[in-house]
């Protein structure tokens, strides 16, 4: 299977994923609501309507704390060290001189259209600059 094809099924298994999981949270969600809403009912029937909306706000309020702090407990033990961007630059650069290695080896007559492209974007990038 070549790459194209592996990348497109990949793509496709990922849009999917994230559909049903889309999906997924908003009937979760849906039901919690229908939770919550049974939740202030109950406390109206026994307690009024100014102390159960107070209560099952306060509820609510300590749902989303909790929810906040696990969250972010677990995202700090998730979180790595991303690599500095020196390092994949250089990745870059040497996967880049590795190619030029194997054009030139199998035409010694690019070596001089690639040096001529290189001297040119040097100076550009390093060259003087007129003001």
């Amino acid at each position: 299977m070549n790459l194209a094809r592996r990348t497109d099924i990949l793509i496709k298994n990922a849009a999917l994923r994230a559909g049903l999981g889309v999906g997924v949270l908003s009937i979760a969600l849906g039901g919690v609501g229908f939770l919550i809403a049974a939740f202030f009912l109950w406390l109206r029937v026994h307690l009024g309507d100014a102390p159960a909306a107070a209560i099952t706000g306060g509820v609510l309020l300590a749902m989303a704390l909790l929810t906040g702090l696990v969250g972010s407990a677990i995202l700090r033990r998730v979180r790595r060290r991303q690599p500095s961007l020196m390092a994949e630059l250089g990745g870059t650069f040497g996967l880049a001189s590795r190619m030029i290695v194997v054009l030139v080896r199998r035409d010694p007559k690019k070596a001089m259209v690639i040096s001529v492209l290189v001297g040119a974007v040097a100076e550009y990038l390093f060259g003087e600059k007129k003001r």
